[in-house]
């Protein structure tokens, strides 16, 4: 018995309204609410309506402004003259009256300053680089000494030769550096020359005859002493440098052994300050700051490209009938199921504990160099298992006689993945893609429980994390807003993309 249309049409929409009303409430509402505070400067705390407000501003910007009674006696129904203050304070509000209140307020063209409408001018700063200069890829300039510190007692090989000799512009800076600094087979490394290390020049001074018998002559008055002549020695003046050792051998009636060992260690030390300066102008190294774009896309890159491949991989070797199958698929799907603030725990106790201890390299994922791949890693280690369930079922679903066919047809391995493996488990690869993108672009517990804010300092922060910090730390919602937008229209163009084109594959094969 077929059931008439109307009866068909009405189980339908019995059926359907609820998805609507939820997909309206938990979906449009929100994102309609979230696009009209991406264009404001609200700072996630400040309401539209005032809480208290002064009377006679009031009175100015509030009531005067309103000409019907009828929201004038309604404004006065929710705020009342605490007379103790001076100020109208208002009672709180929810639901149907709030916006009612804020209404009302609107045709006063009333406005806090910290929730005021801006229109577009979040997304400006955003597409013209006006916001944090963390947020866009950039290079900048790392000093890697300062002349002011203490010469450093080694270079490594790699950085003396690629980082302080590349940048010397003249022959008499390469020859200054190189005078300082021999090198040595054992430790791989420039090691600077005794007779510019400030302790070993230092040393004789210490040492004369008459600190043992005068008075005046103590460690401070020597420590000062040094400290005047390295300023003199830094600043090139040879004549301050002349009056601090006159003034020392002066006031301290040296012996003229003790001052010709007090003018030999000044002149040390203004050859050493020849060297300071040198390299602290030299020793600058060009560093490239991904920022929280170019972090968030090569996160995505790498992670979608990494967990795909060896969830694909997994999956073939899975596939094969090898003995302990359900195991093996029990124990790569488990870091899945895992936390990802477990997760990051225990990656980070090998990070900064045991690699250190077992490698002999200190920083791991405190080094700006390693730490993007070292999530990387991380995220495609807790995420090929769930892809790799997705990839099992497509090989899973390949009809074994078209296999079988293939075998007895001569096709070898590599042919019978490319012209039967690959076309049937497209629509796997077109689900797993889908998902590993919008996940890699959403990603923040992972990132945020292993680098947190220090993130800034490695370029390590995704665009989520950027946005929680805009939000909460701060205190820019209306601007994390804004940029939350913007993530989902590119996620929505890009997984778009990605399936309009997956699909026509699937079609085409």
């Amino acid at each position: 018995m077929v059931e008439p249309k109307s009866k068909t049409a009405f189980y339908f929409t019995i059926f359907i309204i609820p998805c609507v009303v939820l997909y309206i409430l938990f979906f449009i509402a929100p994102f309609i609410k979230g696009i009209n505070i991406s264009l404001t400067n609200w700072d996630g705390l400040t309401p539209k309506t005032p809480i208290i407000m002064e009377k006679a501003q009031f009175e100015s910007l509030v009531l005067e402004k309103l000409t019907k009674k009828s929201d004038r006696d309604y404004v006065l129904k929710i705020y009342s003259l605490d007379p103790e203050d001076n100020s109208y304070k208002r009672i709180a509000v929810k639901g149907l009256e709030r916006r009612k209140l804020e209404r009302i307020f609107r045709k006063t063209k009333y406005e806090p300053a910290q929730n005021k409408f801006v229109g577009l001018e979040n997304y400006k700063k955003v597409f013209t680089g006006k916001v944090d200069p963390d947020f866009y890829p950039r290079i900048y300039s790392q000093q890697k000494y300062t002349a002011t510190s203490d010469l450093p007692s080694a270079i490594t090989r790699k950085e003396f030769e690629k980082e302080v000799l590349k940048n010397c512009r003249t022959a008499e800076e390469r020859s200054i550096i190189k005078n300082a600094y021999t090198f040595d087979n054992e430790q791989n490394a420039y090691v600077l020359n005794p007779e510019y290390d400030s302790f070993e020049i230092t040393t004789p001074l210490y040492d004369i005859a008459e600190s043992e018998h005068n008075s005046t002559f103590d460690e401070s008055s020597l420590d000062s002493f040094i400290s005047g002549v390295e300023t003199a020695s830094l600043a090139r003046n040879k004549d301050a440098l002349a009056e601090e050792v006159e003034s020392f051998i002066s006031e301290n009636k040296l012996s003229g052994e003790s001052a010709s060992t007090v003018k030999s260690t000044a002149g040390s030390l203004y050859t050493a300050g020849e060297l300071r300066n040198t390299l602290e102008k030299v020793w600058v190294v060009k560093r490239m700051n991904m920022g929280v774009t170019g972090f968030t896309i090569f996160f995505a890159i790498f992670s979608v490209i990494g967990i795909n491949l060896l969830a694909f991989a997994l999956a073939l070797a899975l596939d094969t009938g090898i003995h302990g199958q359900k195991v093996l698929r029990s124990i790569f799907f488990l870091p899945n199921v895992l936390s990802m603030v477990i997760v990051a725990l225990i990656w980070s106790l090998l990070f900064v504990q045991l690699l250190p201890a077992v490698s002999g390299v200190k920083e791991w994922i405190s080094d700006p160099h390693k730490t993007p791949w070292l999530l990387v890693l991380v995220s495609v280690w807790q995420g090929c298992g769930y892809y790799m369930i997705v990839y099992l079922a497509g090989l899973q679903n390949i009809p074994t006689e078209i296999v079988e066919a293939a075998k007895i047809d001569g096709a070898s391995a590599v042919q019978r993945f490319h012209y039967i493996t690959m076309p049937m488990i497209l629509p796997a690869v077109t689900i797993s893609l889908f998902l590993s993108i919008a996940n890699a672009l959403k990603s923040f517990d992972l990132i945020y429980a292993m680098i947190g804010p220090t993130g800034y300092a490695t370029g390590t922060v995704p665009f989520v994390m950027d946005i929680y910090f805009d939000a909460f730390a701060k205190k820019q919602a209306g601007m994390a807003t804004a940029k939350a937008m913007v993530l989902f229209v590119a996620i929505f163009v890009l997984t778009g993309i990605q399936l309009f084109t997956m699909k026509r594959k699937e079609i085409e094969a």
